[in-house]
């Protein structure tokens, strides 16, 4: 009998490492973003690594939407969060692949593209699903600025999430498309104020507030349903400043709150180096790895388990 069983046991674990090996974990993306027009062939020539500055635009929205399918299905993101300024943009994504994105909405010109109450009823409607993310920094306002408060309310009464842009923006901002952008304005600290008002609100700092990283860590430490993503700064960083940057994120001890976001902007393939970098992590454990892929994502968007079963399972997804 016990022969039976160890013969079982090692079919079992031979079975679930040949699984592995021919489909990865599954991954959540918490942080896309889509849009209506793309400008072509624009280089992340910003970018701190060689392989980032290499990143091109494509040639309409179009293809970057398709990009960024291909490369969520090479790497088995299940799940993305892809926000915009306009709502046609994200019904058009929505309604393509239903079982890949959920929506948010973006600020425009200092303001969220809906109004409240509109939120509220595209929220109801599974037109939208996220507030955010809210660029306010781009157009010089604080996160408690008073044209906020009551999405605020609206996101805290109905569960809504928000996503806040912390940290920076792409150099030489305030001198082409962003005039009012001042670097302060990024310091995470600066939400405090909406947190205090709105206890049972369920929110996440873009960016991880990065370079602020004292100021998130603050944060994180007071406000305990705080998460972050690691948007952009896991593929447009030095590589170096990154680990540095989400090794002390893990040290102080706040590996359950931190999400897989790519930021891919205009540029898909960010995405693979976005999960590269982060599966190369040398200082992450692989319990580690694994929450920052899909565990905090999946626990803050209280996904069922349906969902995770489904996220999980290898199956074919839906909708194509």
């Amino acid at each position: 009998m016990k022969k039976l069983f160890l013969i079982l046991f090692l079919f079992l674990a031979q079975y679930a490492a040949a699984l592995s090996q021919d489909t990865p974990p599954p991954i959540i993306d918490i942080h896309l973003h889509g849009y209506d027009a793309v400008p072509p062939d624009v280089k992340a020539d910003w970018a701190g690594e060689f392989n980032a500055r290499q990143l091109t635009s494509p040639e309409s929205a179009d293809i970057h939407f398709m990009k960024v399918v291909e490369e969520m299905e090479k790497h088995n993101i299940r799940l993305g969060i892809v926000s915009s300024t306009s709502l046609q943009a994200l019904d058009k994504w929505k309604s393509a692949r239903p079982d890949l994105f959920l929506t948010g909405i973006q600020t425009d010109y200092g303001r969220p593209i809906l109004s409240p109450d509109s939120l509220k009823l595209m929220y109801e409607i599974g037109k939208v699903d996220i507030l955010g993310e809210l660029g306010l920094q781009y157009y010089g306002l604080e996160p408690d600025a008073p044209s906020l408060s009551s999405y605020y309310k609206v996101a805290e009464e109905n569960g809504i999430p928000v996503c806040l842009h912390t940290g920076l923006g792409p150099p030489g901002g305030p001198h082409s498309f962003a005039p009012d952008f001042r670097t302060t304005l990024g310091k995470p600290s600066l939400f405090e104020p909406v947190l205090v008002k709105h206890p049972n609100l369920k929110a996440f700092l873009a960016h991880a507030g990065w370079p602020y990283l004292s100021e998130t860590i603050a944060m994180m430490y007071i406000y305990p349903e705080l998460y972050v993503d690691i948007g952009v700064i896991a593929w447009a960083l030095p590589k170096n400043a990154f680990y540095s940057a989400l090794k002390e994120l893990v040290d102080a001890g706040f590996g359950k709150r931190i999400m897989f976001g790519s930021d891919q902007m205009i540029w898909p393939g960010a995405i693979t180096i976005a999960v590269e970098t982060v599966n190369e992590a040398p200082f992450l454990t692989e319990t580690e790895r694994r929450d920052i892929f899909y565990n905090n994502a999946a626990r803050f968007l209280e996904l069922s388990e349906d969902e995770k079963i489904e996220h999980h399972s290898g199956k074919s997804t839906k909708g194509k």
